[in-house]
């Protein structure tokens, strides 16, 4: 069964419902039914609303968590059926989305220095290695061959040249070598991991008598957003089910970009089930629903529209600069809750850029009224946090052969973190550590002036740090970076004063240092020299389900991207949405070395996707975002934009010009 409706109508509270009513009325052991979930944030809203009295183990998972489950609880059938796995005495180990990053960039550096490769590409080696992985993640996930994949981008080009087909080539072999290696070695990013479900897990018949009899009864949620591969899973085990209920928006479709097939899910599932039609919208006004449709539509070029009056809809004049704009929107916010009467987290601040100057600006004008904004999509960098920062600082200066030094600035947070004594004092204490010769190091008790800037009550703790250090640099061999972590973390940085935020950072680090070890190791490079690399690069941290959650709790302006907006079960009665002239709104399918629209399962490998089929697609996905965000509007909609963008160039992006054609 299928419940068909748009954003808001109750599909996921349905969807809820059935799972209780089938565990606590018909008493279906919980375990037998498979619950498939678009994200980490959707997971997080049934979490506490699946834990019931007759349950017992909850099989809730999104798509690529469950295909992560069956390869590490059926890897010894896996081994048998797969040829490419060399090491088979080995269990599985998945590669998080950095470490393949990590990995593909080291290939394509040390091939762009000895063979020349990719000189045609203006991108920097880490974005190409991003755009590379990709690649192989959305090919897996359509079911397209690996080793096509260049010459499906190449071949769909309007302009092709001898230059650009080598440049496909050299991606190609780059993607064949780096699969190749993580295959025999028995590690997986998400796309191998789909291949290997599907051609040696699917294709056996011991395992799908098992997948048979363990799932009985399946529950998926936003099929709309599935990729090819889940639709064919679904598509797969329907007529083994028992019962199976759907939740479809035929009005999404926002994650094209990131791999899903909308078109796909209509042609594979849609005609095979029973429909249940759910047409009204409990998370926006009957206005904004009208509105949405009419912009829909407009967008789409469907002709026959009539101007609407600006009932809800506040169009706020253009700013001359960005900043501007930026400085206009924390004042309006002020005033919604301040004269309004409104609650801050009434309120959805849209940007395409939230960026950290974004959300410095809004929440430096927030804060001084006593207001607070949060940043759904930002995640912090490692070594913006402080405790993170010491122990990746410790780490560097422990190994100084690895050639990843400290700077003043992180030896100095470092002192302040350890000692508490001013920044002054700190600064200067870290010049002399880095100055020290051949590496930096914390100078001698003796040293001229070193007990004044530490104060005497330091002395024991800053020598007991020092030999510690030093100590520590004697050893024969060095700890795996992972250890090292874990060690200075128990003998040098605890303390009372570390918190739980601090405790939860440090292992957060120290699983991270793990996993990567774990597989970078496998490559016989120096995995911890690698990582203290990585970390300095920039890496973000991952969230857990805990910071997520606290991220959409509380009462607070919430700042957003569209699409991470939409991938949460966030609804307001204020949705602001910025830079509405910009072009950020309709951003470009095609690069230099991918294209969504060209990897995926409906597409034509003999036709050239040309720049009208890319101004076609830019629009329909501006139509469908548009649509669901004001879908998610319960009330008032406001709209703000710039004539120069935050770059200085003048805005021409499309959507104000939407807004000005159906507003009177």
């Amino acid at each position: 069964m299928i419940l068909k409706g748009p954003t808001g109508c109750g599909k996921s509270a349905i969807l809820l419902e059935r799972y209780r009513f089938m565990v606590e009325n018909l008493h279906v052991p919980s375990e037998k039914i498979l619950i498939l979930l678009l994200n980490r944030t959707q997971s997080l809203e049934w979490r506490t609303k699946t834990i019931l009295k007759g349950s017992s183990v909850i099989w809730r998972t999104s798509y690529y968590g469950f295909i992560q489950g069956e390869i590490k609880t059926y890897y010894p059938m896996i081994v048998k059926n797969c040829k490419e796995i060399v090491n088979k005495r080995i269990k599985p180990i998945f590669l998080t989305f950095e470490s393949a990053q990590f990995l593909v960039s080291k290939v394509i550096e040390a091939q762009r220095e000895s063979k020349g490769i990719f000189t045609g590409v203006t991108a920097y080696t880490d974005r190409i290695a991003i755009d590379l992985t990709a690649n192989l993640v959305k090919a897996a996930t359509s079911d397209i061959p690996y080793h096509e994949i260049g010459d499906r981008l190449y071949n769909a080009l309007e302009l092709k040249d001898d230059m650009k087909k080598q440049i496909f080539k050299d991606a190609d072999s780059i993607l064949a070598a780096y699969r190749k290696r993580c295959m025999e070695l028995g590690i997986f990013d998400f796309g191998m991991a789909v291949e290997l479900y599907n051609n040696c897990l699917l294709k056996d018949e011991n395992y799908r008598e098992q997948l048979f009899s363990r799932v009985q009864h399946l529950i998926v949620d936003n099929i709309e957003e599935c990729v090819p591969t889940e639709v064919d899973f679904i598509e797969y085990i329907l007529p083994n089910l028992q019962s199976c209920m759907l939740g479809y928006n035929h009005e999404g479709g926002y994650g094209e970009i990131f791999g899903s097939n909308h078109e796909y899910v209509k042609q594979k599932l849609i005609g095979k089930c029973e429909k249940i039609e759910l047409t009204k919208s409990h998370t926006c006004s009957d206005f904004m629903y009208e509105f949405s449709d009419m912009l829909f539509d407009s967008i789409e070029n469907i002709k026959g529209l009539k101007p609407v009056e600006k009932t809800g809809i506040e169009r706020v004049p253009p700013t001359e600069l960005r900043s501007e704009m930026l400085e206009k929107v924390g004042e309006r916010v002020c005033r919604l809750i301040s004269h309004e009467g409104y609650n801050p987290s009434d309120i959805a601040i849209i940007s395409t850029y939230a960026d950290p100057v974004t959300e410095f600006v809004i929440g430096r004008i927030l804060e001084k009224q006593g207001y607070q904004l949060k940043n759904l999509t930002r995640k912090s960098r490692v070594i913006d946090n402080p405790f993170s920062q010491a122990l990746i600082t410790l780490a560097q200066l422990c190994h100084p052969s690895y050639g990843v030094l400290p700077n003043r600035d992180d030896v100095k947070a470092l002192i302040r973190l350890l000692l508490k004594i001013d920044p002054v004092r700190s600064s200067l204490l870290a010049g002399e550590v880095c100055s020290q010769r051949p590496f930096a190091e914390f100078p001698d008790v003796e040293f001229p002036g070193l007990v004044e800037r530490i104060g005497y009550y330091n002395v024991e703790k800053y020598e007991y740090i020092r030999t510690w250090i030093s100590e520590y640099r004697e050893r024969p061999t060095p700890l795996p970076i992972n250890e090292f972590l874990q060690k200075v973390f128990l003998e040098v940085l605890i303390s009372k004063e570390v918190t739980e935020g601090d405790i939860l950072q440090a292992k957060n680090l120290i699983d991270s240092a793990q996993t990567f070890v774990d597989v970078v190791s496998r490559f016989n490079r120096n995995a911890s020299r690698d990582f203290l690399t990585m970390i300095r690069g920039g890496i973000k941290s991952a969230e857990s389900i805990f910071e997520i959650e606290e991220k959409l709790e509380g009462d607070f302006v919430l700042l957003s991207t569209p699409v991470a907006y939409l991938a949460s079960s966030l609804k307001n009665k204020v949705v602001i949405l910025t830079s509405i002239s910009s072009k950020n709104w309709t951003p470009r399918s095609v690069k230099e070395l991918s294209n969504a629209h060209v990897l995926t399962k409906t597409w034509n490998p003999q036709d050239v996707y040309s720049e009208e089929l890319e101004e076609q697609n830019q629009k329909h996905y501006l139509a469908v975002l548009m649509r669901a965000i004001l879908k998610r509007c319960k009330g008032r909609l406001i709209t703000f934009e710039s004539n120069l963008s935050a770059s200085g160039y003048e805005n021409d992006g499309i959507l104000s010009e939407y807004f000005d054609e159906i507003l009177q």
